[in-house]
């Protein structure tokens, strides 16, 4: 998790790939009216980038912290969403109560699989029962998911790569044992004159919804299965689970 999205490959995915929130936001937003929220109430964003998500909510009127494992992400939140609170938080904490970094709110929000990022499948359960204990009675839970499903469905042979004026990004895909699904990622950044070039190697760990669903019930949450937010269409084996706390 240290070595994940350093200052070139951040600042990519906020410039280049900010359709995940544009896709889902609307449904997210849907979702937290539909359980009664509105403005003044405490959103917890997990995972939160370079606050495209939480720039959003504060638009509409809610109180906005984000949390993300990459210095990198909070520094890009804070100049983006500059009303939010933003905190460098590594998940699972292993902390509860007044020594957990995760505040207590209305919602807690995940999204972009997030949670997939962790080291091992304990952490991921871990990760999630933290995320449970922070919502407050009543509140909403949304997140997403990268099931094995969704790994075992991509064409590892394909590259992904993007090219503009001002950076590159070239990624590839492997599967180096069961519920992982890695990639390697190359980013080129022009600087001045001159380009740059960082390179990164992500690690997922893939988690199914129905062992997901297990941890979050075990922590008093009342949760579902969704194939999304709203409307929007997500890749097949990339889960949503929505839920309030009892």
């Amino acid at each position: 998790m240290d070595n994940y999205y350093g200052s070139d490959l951040a600042w990519v995915h906020h410039a280049g790939y900010s359709q995940h929130v544009e896709n889902t936001w609307q449904g997210i937003l849907g979702l937290l009216r539909g359980a009664g929220l509105s403005k003044g109430a405490h959103v917890l964003d997990v995972g939160c980038g370079s606050g495209l998500l939480a720039r959003r909510l504060l638009d509409e009127g809610f109180v906005v912290t984000g949390t993300d494992a990459s210095p990198a992400m909070i520094d890009l939140a804070r100049s983006y969403a500059p009303g939010a609170a933003f905190e460098v938080v590594r998940l699972p904490t292993g902390l509860s109560g007044r020594d957990s970094p995760l505040p207590d709110a209305d919602a807690v929000l995940s999204t972009g699989h997030v949670l997939n990022y962790l080291d091992t499948r304990d952490d991921i359960a871990r990760a999630l029962g933290e995320l449970a204990r922070a919502l407050l009675p009543g509140g909403v839970v949304a997140l997403d998911l990268m099931t094995e499903e969704y790994a075992q469905r991509r064409d590892l042979q394909a590259v992904h790569a993007k090219v503009t004026d001002d950076w590159t990004i070239v990624t590839r895909f492997s599967r180096p044992v069961p519920h992982r699904f890695d990639r390697e990622i190359t980013v080129f950044r022009r600087v001045g004159e001159y380009w740059r070039r960082s390179d990164e190697h992500h690690r997922n760990v893939t988690f199914d919804a129905p062992e997901a669903m297990h941890v979050l019930r075990e922590n008093g949450i009342d949760v579902r299965q969704r194939t999304a937010f709203g409307d929007e269409t997500l890749p097949e084996g990339l889960v949503v689970l929505t839920g309030t706390r009892r």
